[in-house]
């Protein structure tokens, strides 16, 4: 008779043998919505030559004196006239070369390009600039979002890291900024929010790329086994992407908050108070699908979203770590 334990490992290699063969037939039989065509020009070209253009050391930009930061931009200004380009226009990786060729050197390239947007926000800074500064941030964030455009997950990530490199920035100047130039700024992240790269877009394109794998690799039982040991690095990119969002937004309700005091000489009742005339919409929770909580703290004000855990813990910032544990607020640590 054959032993318990061998029993059920052979059980569980069934039931597993199983799975990857329907996970097979599903994946074969099941249409993929066609792959949207990729712009022609592309803006993700012009970063690609921006990438390749770049010189000199970007990756220890803080630690440089202001003329060796001025010579760092000056030496790349072809790198960010090409980045700027490409921002003007439709973006989208190319997915057919990727398929076959993912080239992370590039993606590398890509976190370089944001250090140096980062840079120049850093010069303009140290030349009281603070609004210029501003501008190099939001084109970092609107970078990110746009490189990741038509990427897989690992393309998103790195978006998202590219994000958080200017959002991050860009909170640290908006104490500087004046109401005029803060709904310069706003009105900028008003657009990479309506535009955001979505995680179902994400999502999709890294079934295209597992289609296009399990195709050409035809080993369905490592492929779930694969598959299975990455769901919580696919669950945490998702939980990244959408800490990002939230961050972005709270930078955005606090800027409005400060021109509506600005303005008016007190804070808002109410986040809705904000709305149209600074805002196209109260910022939403990534986390919750509601509206971001919003509090009034004698002449100042709180707004912070909950974050992962879903719970209200009053606005007591996160603290760094996984799992997330704690409110996100525009200030929080990083």
């Amino acid at each position: 008779m054959m032993p318990p334990r061998f029993r059920t490992s052979l059980l569980a290699l069934v039931v597993i043998f199983l799975l990857a063969l329907l996970m097979v037939l599903v994946m074969f039989r099941s249409q993929t919505p066609p792959r949207p065509p990729v712009p022609s020009p592309n803006g993700y070209d012009d970063f690609v030559k921006a990438g390749e253009a770049v010189t000199d050391n970007v990756d220890d930009f803080a630690q440089l004196d202001h003329d060796s930061l001025r010579a760092l931009v000056t030496t790349n200004a072809e790198s960010l006239r090409l980045l700027r380009a490409g921002l003007t226009r439709q973006c989208a990786m190319p997915m057919d070369s990727a398929l076959t060729n993912l080239d992370l050197n590039q993606l590398g390239k890509m976190k370089r390009l944001v250090r140096l947007l980062t840079a120049e926000g850093r010069l303009r800074e140290m030349d009281n600039r603070p609004a210029n500064a501003a501008h190099s941030y939001t084109d970092a964030i609107r970078f990110g979002n746009e490189m990741s455009r038509g990427g897989f997950i690992i393309h998103r990530l790195v978006g998202i890291a590219c994000e958080a490199i200017g959002c991050h920035a860009l909170a640290k100047v908006v104490p500087e900024l004046s109401r005029e130039d803060s709904r310069i700024v706003l009105s900028e992240l008003e657009k990479v929010d309506a535009g955001r790269v979505t995680w179902a877009e994400v999502r999709r394109n890294e079934k295209y790329y597992a289609r296009y794998q399990l195709r050409n690799q035809l080993n369905p039982l490592m492929w779930v086994m694969g598959w299975w040991q990455t769901r919580p690095a696919i669950q945490k990119a998702e939980t990244q992407h959408k800490i990002i969002t939230t961050h972005e937004r709270l930078v955005a309700g606090e800027l409005a908050l400060r021109c509506y005091q600005s303005e008016q000489g007190h804070p808002p009742a109410h986040l809705d108070d904000v709305v149209t005339k600074y805002l196209a919409q109260v910022p939403q929770d990534p986390f919750t699908g509601q509206p971001m909580i919003y509090r009034l703290q004698g002449t100042n004000w709180l707004l912070y979203s909950v974050g992962p855990d879903g719970a209200d813990d009053g606005g007591r910032p996160a603290a760094k770590g996984w799992p997330v544990k704690g409110d996100f607020r525009f200030d929080s640590p990083w």
